[in-house]
């Protein structure tokens, strides 16, 4: 496997044949009515000086060009908090990983254990290329397009994954469906050639949560906000790739999304 392959590992949630949290059942019906903190929501403390006054943030679009920029405040907390992990991992099957404990702010960090995952490309010059990604996904794992004919059921997240050149211009993209767990020893081969059965390794990554339906621009400034709090800890990603995870249907209910970077260790 290669190691680009590796970067891709960036998803979160724990798995289990049920679909539920390993080792514990979730009434959805009724953790849907807790009201969590940030930090139960998010997954982690986030750090002091990322907190502002939502009344008085600011936004500056020319800080996006890139990923390395000094970071500012987390404008997001503005917006609804993110829904748990363990209220949509009760639902839908995810794949397993393993928490780390820091003593750091501003992030999670995970072990992503090693999986099967089907990958496509995204036309980055088709005004449609993300939608038509996702369908070609959606056909391996409706069954129409692998060689049994097998429908699988619903997993998430949906993973992205752009490669950066020296200068954070976007090289390319991908879009990745994890396998779930029945199919996860003997996945079906793909009858799509753009589509591809993919085995990736274990990895370390790192993640921030934010709530809402968000894929404007100012998502990215969470990737800045992720490298300053994992400066703090001395910890170093990957520079040259980033990745978005998503694990709620867009505009449906509470919404999770995560941004992740992978620990350049794992490369």
């Amino acid at each position: 496997m290669s190691k680009l392959a590796v970067l891709g590992v960036l998803i979160v949630a724990h798995l289990s044949s049920g679909g539920a949290h390993s080792g514990h059942t979730y009434n959805t019906a009724e953790v849907e009515r807790v009201e969590h903190s940030w930090e139960e929501a998010e997954g982690y403390e986030e750090c002091e000086e990322f907190l502002i006054d939502p009344d008085t943030q600011t936004f500056d679009e020319n800080s996006l060009n890139e990923l390395g920029n000094s970071a500012e405040q987390d404008h997001f907390r503005k917006h609804p908090k993110p829904k748990p992990i363990e209220e949509i991992c009760g639902k839908y099957q995810c794949p397993m990983y393993q928490k780390v404990e820091s003593s750091g702010c501003g992030f999670e960090e995970r072990i992503i254990l090693r999986a099967n995952w089907t990958t496509t490309k995204v036309d980055l010059e088709s005004p449609n290329g993300y939608r038509e990604a996702y369908f070609r996904l959606h056909g391996y794992r409706s069954g129409a397009k692998n060689d049994r004919g097998e429908a699988m059921d619903m997993a998430v997240p949906v993973i992205k994954k752009w490669w950066l050149d020296e200068d954070f211009n976007v090289l390319g993209a991908t879009m990745s469906f994890y396998i779930p767990a029945a199919f996860q020893s003997d996945p079906p081969a793909s009858t799509d050639d753009l589509v591809r059965v993919e085995e990736w390794d274990e990895a370390v990554t790192y993640t921030r949560a934010f709530g809402g339906n968000r894929e404007d621009p100012e998502h990215l400034k969470q990737f800045d906000l992720l490298k300053t709090a994992l400066a703090k800890e001395n910890l170093t990603p990957y520079p040259y790739m980033r990745m978005t995870a998503g694990f709620t249907r867009p505009g449906y209910g509470r919404q999770r999304r995560e941004v992740i970077l992978v620990d350049n260790d794992s490369m």
